[in-house]
């Protein structure tokens, strides 16, 4: 970013996987801003810190971290080689994610997930992937570490203040405005303001974004917001930024500014409502941002067609849920969507574009996609949606993806209509696999996020909806798995008892940590008298994520993959220089030390696999198996299928030391 003092100045803060492309909260608030004549600048600090943090420096360190500690065991040494094969592979890691120019022999998938892996190495024991029982403790922690010298922070937190340093040196803004739509951004966002307030004090700063929205009542009573933080933007930013910025100038007053709530006296004052609507938004504009570094296997950005749900009465659903009230819900009109799509990727030269909408107006999406084909454009799309009952229609699937549609994202959660009608869900699951086989058949990739924990779910529709998605295993991918959890604002927290379920209000906060990154979403511990408990919904989850195999998941284990040749034998082969052998010492204490089995660590997918020594030899170079028995072939062959090793035809085979 030029050197400048801007009006605003606008961060998205780690720590959140949002790094596939830039997350829309800037990119919309800029554009809606530069095209009222205000200067802005943006800054995706959870990229910036992922780049800082896939270094050698970075990397060395945290293996050396994980080989210094006294009970090196299975799980230090695996972090240590993580750290130290990333380093190997840097200048490939970097590459791709820096200009995407295919990552040499680790090829774009390897390389993106070795970098994702590598760069939680470093992160690990930072206080940016700490978990918080309570934003008590998260208030606490944060003020107590914006109190550390710099030299006391872990290396992660430093690295992300001299960030925000860089960000403010030699630039005075005259509005800070912090992003925050992912529950694990709070503290990160909250020391961010602390830094911000020290280095520009003369600069109002704000807390916006999902997650301010829905936790406002409990973030304007903390210690830590009344310390740093002028205001809560708790509606859609472009008009209250707007506002904010003419009363600086002096045109209007600050009392007058819409959508926000101030720590202090007035914080139990009722936000100021907003006029603006979505139809008034600019394109998203993402200058500032480096669009084609993002952690992802090729270039994509994103666009919205919707603020809210039109549907929103799916009673868990936080984000739908405030579409409730007359006028909350706004969607564009397809030209503005075409717009949108038609700049992004003139502009920027995106071939992907993804529609990242809490649930899209499948027909608004059509007819806004026929008018970028009008206008000469071309460019695939992504959308995310319930099972709607237009996808009934095979030609309609058929004409979304004639105009581009590669893959649709959708939410699930059981084939027992008695839970859905009592979730408030909207769709008929006797629908479900006639709009699956229409999807697909279309030639659209169709990928799950899946939820277990549903109220009184028995174990019998736990089993049909596991049935029903194992059945479909060719057809689906599968992103994400979670446990149903009560988030405040939702129609489930808000009246409990009239949908039969009991919440702690007064506990540790319920989140998904066995399954999601840093918890995924937070809410109240919850119950359902006569339901399962939680270990029991958990055990169900995990049932299926263990025994449904989805095809369509970029995130399978090759080995896991349907339609892989088994081919010969094999009675020789490399191991990729991604695989790693365990220690003997370290592989004595997991498997039995008398069968002798050979450990290796693939550290691209994350897996371990154990061949015994009677079957398998190894070379002197250590790279190189060789099949001792026909059972010794065999497991070669699936080490091969599995990307693990490679193997070498019989006619380069070469006399060689075993041992």
């Amino acid at each position: 970013m030029p050197n400048s003092d801007p009006d605003v100045l606008l961060f998205f803060p780690p720590q959140t996987e949002a790094r596939l492309f830039p997350y829309l909260s800037l990119p919309y608030l800029t554009g809606y801003l530069r095209r009222a004549g205000r200067t802005v600048c943006q800054a995706d600090l959870n990229l910036e810190l992922f780049h800082e943090l896939l270094a050698s420096g970075p990397l060395r360190r945290a293996q050396d971290r994980h080989l210094r500690r006294s009970d090196v065991d299975m799980r230090n040494w695996y972090r240590a080689a993580m750290a130290e094969t990333a380093c190997r592979f840097l200048p490939e890691l970097r590459g791709q994610v820096l200009a995407k120019n295919g990552a040499g022999v680790l090829g774009a998938d390897r390389a993106v997930r070795l970098a994702n892996q590598a760069v939680e190495v470093v992160l690990e024991g930072s206080f940016l992937t700490r978990t918080w029982p309570s934003l008590r403790t998260l208030d606490e922690q944060v003020r107590q570490t914006a109190a550390m010298p710099v030299e006391a922070l872990d290396e992660p937190t430093a690295t992300l203040r001299r960030l925000v340093e860089c960000a403010l040196a030699n630039r005075r803004p005259r509005v800070i405005g912090l992003s925050v739509a992912f529950f694990s951004q709070i503290a990160p966002a909250l020391l961010i303001t602390a830094w911000a307030r020290a280095l520009a004090p003369d600069a109002r700063i704000w807390l916006g974004g999902q997650q301010v929205m829905l936790r406002q009542d409990d973030l304007v009573a903390m210690a830590s917001v009344g310390a740093w933080v002028d205001a809560l933007c708790v509606t859609a930013g472009e008009e209250p930024l707007t506002r904010a910025l003419e009363a600086l100038d002096g045109s209007a007053q600050e009392s007058e500014v819409p959508g926000i709530r101030r720590p202090g006296a007035d914080a139990v004052a009722a936000p100021r409502p907003v006029r603006t609507t979505f139809r008034d938004a600019a394109p998203p504009d993402f200058d500032d941002l480096a669009v084609r570094s993002y952690v992802a296997e090729d270039f994509q950005l994103a666009v919205v067609s919707c603020v809210g749900c039109y549907w929103g009465r799916c009673v868990f659903c936080s984000y739908g849920n405030r579409s409730l009230p007359q006028g909350a819900y706004q969607q564009g009109t397809p030209g503005q969507i075409a717009d949108a799509v038609e700049h992004t990727v003139r502009e920027h030269g995106a071939d992907f574009v993804a529609i990242v909408d809490e649930n899209t107006n499948l027909r608004l999406v059509t007819q806004a996609m026929r008018e970028v084909r009008r206008r000469g454009v071309r460019v695939t799309f992504s959308t995310r949606n319930r099972l709607e009952s237009v996808l009934l229609d095979p030609d309609f699937c058929r004409e979304l993806a004639a105009l581009g549609c590669v893959l649709m994202s959708v939410g699930y959660e059981t084939n027992a209509q008695r839970l859905l009608d009592r979730m408030d869900k909207g769709v008929r699951a006797a629908d479900y696999q006639a709009i699956i086989d229409n999807v697909v058949g279309a030639g659209i990739n169709l990928r799950l996020s899946v939820m277990g924990g549903l109220f009184d779910e028995t174990a019998a529709e736990a089993e049909e909806s596991r049935r029903f998605l194992r059945s479909n295993e060719d057809k689906i991918g599968i992103d994400v798995l979670q446990l149903m959890v009560a988030e405040p604002g939702t129609l489930l927290a808000n009246n409990a008892e009239g949908h039969g379920v009991e919440l702690d209000r007064t506990g540790p906060l319920a989140a998904n940590p066995e399954l999601n990154y840093l918890g995924g979403r937070h809410g109240y511990p919850l119950s359902v008298p006569g339901g399962p408990e939680r270990e029991e919904s958990l055990r169900r989850l995990i049932d299926t994520f263990e025994g449904v195999r989805p095809q369509g998941n970029d995130a399978l284990p090759p080995h896991l993959r349907r339609h892989r040749s088994q081919g010969d034998l094999v009675r020789r082969a490399r191991l990729r220089p991604w695989v790693r052998p365990v220690p003997p010492g370290l592989a004595a204490a997991l498997v039995d030390p008398d069968t002798g089995s050979l450990l290796l660590a693939d550290l691209v997918w994350q897996q371990v696999f154990a061949l015994p020594r009677a079957d398998v030899g190894v070379e002197e170079d250590g790279t190189v198996l060789t099949a001792r028995t026909e059972s010794g072939s065999a497991r070669l062959r699936r080490l091969a299928a599995a990307d693990a090793a490679v193997a070498i035809p019989s006619h380069d085979l070469v006399p060689g030391s075993r041992r």
